[in-house]
């Protein structure tokens, strides 16, 4: 499993070169979970998003069919997008 960087809103922006109300407006169009996550609950709880996706959408947001396949990658390569693999013992 590969794993994701976490950047604040300020990080965020930065790499957007935008501020932080035309991020609220982008994250609109994005999926909670994919694209960023809620550190705890109301309107005021910290938001960090997944460096890697904001990167695939900022390069691929001329073609969103290409992002979905990025989005279903990355939902696969989540621990809970997983099969659980059983393995059966050998009898000796």
């Amino acid at each position: 499993m590969q794993f994701s960087f976490f950047l604040t809103t300020d990080e965020t922006c930065d790499l957007l070169r935008c501020k932080p109300d035309a991020l609220k407006g982008l994250r609109k169009d994005w999926i909670e979970g994919v694209h960023y996550i809620r550190r705890g609950k109301g309107p005021t709880a910290p938001i960090l998003y997944i460096q890697e996706m904001i990167i695939d959408w900022l390069i691929n947001q001329k073609a969103p069919e290409t992002h979905q396949v990025g989005i279903e990658n990355f939902r696969r390569s989540l621990v809970s997008g997983q099969t659980r693999k059983y393995w059966s013992r050998r009898k000796r």
